[in-house]
């Protein structure tokens, strides 16, 4: 039996998790949106937010480049020159936008930022805008906010994706919001 040269994966949507053991002869490569993550005997996680890919290292590290898929997405690609990448370690995340390089690193909670694999949602003093768009990866019932200046209220904890009454007993906690549950959607607005 041939064995494959590379380990291929392409997330055409959504997120996943992976975790890869190192093997030297094999490299494992993941094409999501605009970026390529190549992985080095490690855990992370990737994600597809619109025309942004997130990628997460939980532990030991990747390489993340510019895909050479993204062509049609509008990176600029030139076959002259070497494709960069940036290394990511544990608990360091990058937002790669089509189009846009070199991408930021940041300090991240890799547990916090993976909470969804424990049906979770984690936020740290996050705007509620943000917070009720993960909330609606998840919901049968999508959050509305209809009060703009709730927009930017920042929200901290960690809540059950599966339990929309503790993310509903929550929200009407907080002082000055109102919550109105209808049949196919939640309405968030000022009292």
């Amino acid at each position: 039996m041939r064995q494959c040269a590379e380990r291929l994966v392409t997330l055409a949507s959504g997120e996943a998790s992976f975790e890869v053991t190192h093997e030297p002869k094999r490299a494992f490569r993941v094409f999501a949106g605009s970026a390529q993550v190549v992985a080095v005997g490690t855990r992370f996680d990737v994600r597809l937010e619109h025309d942004t890919t997130v990628v997460t290292v939980v532990e030991g590290r990747v390489a993340v480049g510019p895909s050479s898929m993204s062509d049609s997405r509008g990176m600029n690609s030139n076959e002259s020159q070497p494709t960069r990448f940036v290394e990511l370690y544990a608990d360091q995340q990058l937002r790669l936008t089509a189009g846009e390089w070199p991408p930021t690193l940041v300090a991240v909670d890799s547990q916090r930022a993976t909470a969804w694999l424990h049906r979770q949602i984690s936020f740290d003093h996050e705007p509620l805008e943000r917070v009720a768009a993960e909330y609606n990866r998840y919901a049968p019932k999508p959050i509305e906010i209809t009060t703009p200046a709730l927009r930017t209220l920042q929200i901290s904890g960690t809540f059950a994706t599966d339990d929309p009454a503790e993310f509903i007993a929550f929200l009407r906690s907080l002082k000055g919001v109102r919550v109105e549950v209808t049949t196919t959607q939640i309405r968030v607005s000022r009292d």
